[in-house]
């Protein structure tokens, strides 16, 4: 192999990359806006999301490729949990279903972690606007 051919194939190799890469950032905006649509405030990251809406009481979870919407007085309980050794954190979330009576959602920040419990706080038990 000559260092032509070699410089052309990393050429081609980082191209395909930026391409995949350029890809996936737009397919994730686009799970994001819709994920979002009518709803007052949302949180997405990695394989988890969440998005709520005071007015129409709704609360709207996402883990991996699962994704319900229940009213707010179907929400049972919620915890929060930081992990030190991994750097991220969950909100656990109980609800009255069947099939799925318990989401977690993970975190990033423990601030939008903390963020995040008290908007549950609010919204479920004392109905504010956020």
């Amino acid at each position: 192999m000559t260092v032509g051919t070699f410089l052309i194939l990393l050429v081609l190799g980082t191209a395909v990359l930026v391409a995949f890469v350029v890809n996936r950032a737009d397919r994730l905006r686009n799970q994001r806006e819709v994920f979002e649509r009518e709803f007052d405030r949302s949180y997405f990251w990695r394989q988890g999301a969440l998005a709520i809406s005071i007015e129409r009481s709704r609360l709207k979870i996402r883990v991996g490729r699962a994704v319900k919407i229940y009213p707010l007085m179907d929400v049972r309980s919620w915890e929060k949990h930081w992990h030190n050794s991994r750097r991220e954190g969950t909100i656990t979330v109980s609800v009255r279903d069947v099939n799925h009576p318990v989401w977690t959602i993970k975190f990033g920040s423990e601030r939008e972690m903390n963020q995040w419990y008290e908007i549950l706080n609010q919204a479920i038990n004392e109905g504010e606007k956020l």
